[in-house]
């Protein structure tokens, strides 16, 4: 059962949990309802937010034909009220069946039974389709220091986390550490628009329930659904975006609610349909926004960068759901990772923040096309290393990437790519708000490559690539202290000419800079992961720093 239930002056939130999995529980009153209220449904919008394309209907057509309709339905009412009157009146006097309640319970099973057969057969057969009519439930975990939130929108392409600090909360609180996935609905998306300051209310994730209680308010019977595995995916590749170098930039929140004003009054009609980022070192950011050639000027912190940038980004109209929460902004940052590749917008408020990734557009979502793994090269990773930082986080529960380097006495470079492994393995989720990574088992176990899918045809071949040695460095050189740019010539195979390819790499390991001259790159660029010849280039470079024979993938 979900809902708002309010007695007298209190209002009880619980939430409804998978009881398959080990007790997660947590009790203590809001400091803060409304904020929680805006925050918990601006979640919601992202849930439910699918911003493909559509086809567009004949609605002033539809509309005619819908009020023929209800004409004729009205006169078939008229006339069936008429009937059903005359037969009330001849069995009125009849007495009730024996049986009917039986005949009711019988008939409701039924019916249940086929609609999760229906769903079951859906699911397996139509995944597509499954997850446009049923949107999936988020993910909540109770730490120690926050309780949060998170899930995908229903196209995948963004990504939503509510932080609930324990200073959210006042009095005393029992609780229990874990994580697991929970029901929201759109009946409880209604209960919560009840929330009001003069209302003890309290946030309650309880190991037989997860709902939020009013005594004025009706409850509605929700059905448990399971987490896709495309969305299991997709928390390994935001794990990645860590790892690959960013500028942050930090928006005021008046320049926020210029920004989604302006695009909420003007739809553009042609290209380009891009937020500009104009970058100048010592200055606050401004935002372009294309094609309208207008321009937004932000009164935060400067720009920190050491030279001046301009980056790109699209599916801005994923922006929407940050609207309801800038009454309640105190500043707005923004990662930007560059021109076409992810961004994180992480909304402060206060004792909670709201994070909200956006993939580098609407059709390249997080769980099939970002390919962002490959891009920071963390596709190979030392197991040992994997095993002992799964077991310091699990006892500290949030490290920072040098704290756990520094507990299991290894390279930055090594504990990032363990990271990203339990990452993909569903064990632990950055936080891009606080910079560590957070213990947060998405499922009781670590998931395997099955569930997970096939690695990318690019890394399979680049991996083939190394195996036959196929790689030749040209040439090696430092850049900067922390930059290394390698250019090398990769061949497929013995009957293929070698194809010449140029990679910058970061201190991470990470591409800063590639290119490469083959038709997987000329499309896509970096934007969906390196091509196989300079994910070969990043193997041989792995096994330089490494140390290891030329045939170390034998």
């Amino acid at each position: 059962t979900s809902g708002v239930i309010e007695s007298g002056s209190t209002a009880t939130m619980s939430f409804q949990p998978n009881l398959a999995r080990s007790k997660v529980f947590f009790d203590q009153q809001l400091k803060n309802p409304l904020r929680f209220r805006e925050a918990i449904s601006a979640l919601h919008d992202v849930v439910v937010g699918d911003f493909r394309f559509q086809k567009k209907d004949k609605s002033a057509y539809e509309a005619w034909k819908a009020q023929q309709v209800a004409t004729e339905a009205d006169m078939r009412r008229q006339l069936f009220d008429t009937e059903r009157q005359k037969l009330n009146q001849a069995i009125m006097n009849e007495p009730r069946p024996p049986n009917l309640d039986a005949d009711f319970r019988h008939m409701h099973e039924i019916y249940w039974r086929a609609r999760r057969q229906w769903a079951s057969e859906l699911m397996r057969n139509d995944p597509e389709l499954f997850r446009a009519l049923v949107p999936c439930d988020p993910v909540v975990t109770v730490a120690p220091d926050t309780v949060f939130f998170e899930c995908f929108a229903k196209d995948e392409s963004s990504y939503g986390c509510l932080f609930v600090d324990r200073d959210s909360f006042v009095g005393s609180a029992t609780s229990g550490l874990g994580t697991t996935n929970v029901d929201y609905s759109m009946s409880l998306y209604e209960h919560f628009q009840t929330l009001r300051t003069y209302r003890e209310t309290r946030l309650l994730v309880d190991p037989t329930g997860f709902e939020v209680k009013n005594s004025d308010s009706s409850s509605a019977r929700e059905e448990k659904i399971d987490l896709p595995p495309s969305w299991l995916r997709g928390f390994g590749q935001l794990s990645a975006v860590m790892a690959l170098p960013g500028r942050e930039v930090e928006l005021s929140v008046d320049a926020m609610y210029s920004l989604l004003a302006f695009l909420r009054r003007h739809r553009e009609k042609a290209g380009p349909r891009s937020l500009k980022f104009q970058l100048t070192p010592g200055k606050p950011a401004a935002v372009l926004i294309e094609p309208f050639g207008n321009v937004v000027h932000s009164r935060g912190a400067n720009f920190a960068g050491e030279k001046p940038e301009e980056i790109k980004v699209w599916g801005r109209r994923r922006l929407s759901v940050l609207g309801r929460l800038l009454p309640l902004a105190e500043k707005v940052t923004v990662r930007l990772l560059g021109t076409g590749l992810p961004s994180v917008w992480t909304v402060h408020l206060g004792d909670m923040r709201f994070v909200l990734a956006l993939s580098g557009w609407t059709t390249n979502d997080w769980t099939a096309g970002a390919n962002l793994d490959l891009l920071a090269g963390q596709f190979t990773s030392d197991f040992r290393i994997v095993d002992a930082a799964s077991k310091v986080l699990q006892v500290q529960h949030s490290m920072t990437v040098s704290a756990i380097a520094q507990a299991v006495d290894a390279g930055r470079t090594s504990v990032l790519s363990a990271m990203h492994t339990l990452a993909k393995q569903g064990q632990v989720v950055f936080d891009f708000a606080t910079g560590q990574y957070r213990w947060r088992q998405v499922m009781p176990v670590a998931l395997s490559e099955s569930v997970l899918g096939p690695p990318s045809p690019e890394l399979t071949s680049a991996l083939a690539i190394a195996a036959r040695n196929g790689t030749k460095v040209l040439r090696r050189e430092p850049i900067t202290q922390a930059r290394m740019l390698v250019v090398g010539a990769v061949t497929e195979t013995d009957r293929t000419k070698p194809r010449e390819c140029e990679a910058v790499f970061d201190v991470d390991g990470g591409f800063s800079k590639a290119r490469c001259t083959c038709d997987y790159f000329r499309s896509f660029g970096i934007r969906k992961g390196p091509c196989r010849h300079l994910l070969a280039l990043k193997l041989n470079e792995n096994a330089v720093e490494q140390k290891l024979p030329l045939d170390w993938l034998h």
